[in-house]
C-alpha cells in the first residue's frame, strides 16, 4: 500500500526539484509537536522516499535534518 501511495506521489512531482519544493513547503508548516506533525512528518518522507528510496532500509543515508534520526529508533 505504502508503494502505491508513493507512486500516486510521483505522479504529482515531474523533478526532484520540485519534489524539494515541496519537502521545503511541507517543513515550513512544522510547529514543533511530534503529535501534531506527524502527518505532515510522514508526508516528508514520502517524498524523501521518492528521492532516495534507499533511505527506507538505510535510514542513516537520510539528511534528517530536522525530523528524529531513524524515527527516534
Amino acid at each position: 500500500m505504502v508503494n502505491e501511495q508513493i507512486k500516486d506521489k510521483t505522479m504529482e512531482f515531474r523533478t526532484d526539484e520540485e519534489i524539494k519544493e515541496e519537502i521545503a513547503k511541507l517543513k515550513a508548516t512544522l510547529k514543533g509537536d511530534i503529535f501534531s506533525d506527524g502527518d505532515i512528518m510522514q508526508e516528508i518522507y514520502e517524498l524523501k522516499l521518492i528521492l532516495n528510496p534507499r533511505i527506507a532500509l538505510h535510514p542513516d543515508e537520510d539528511d534528517n535534518d530536522d525530523i528524529c534520526e531513524a524515527c527516534g529508533s
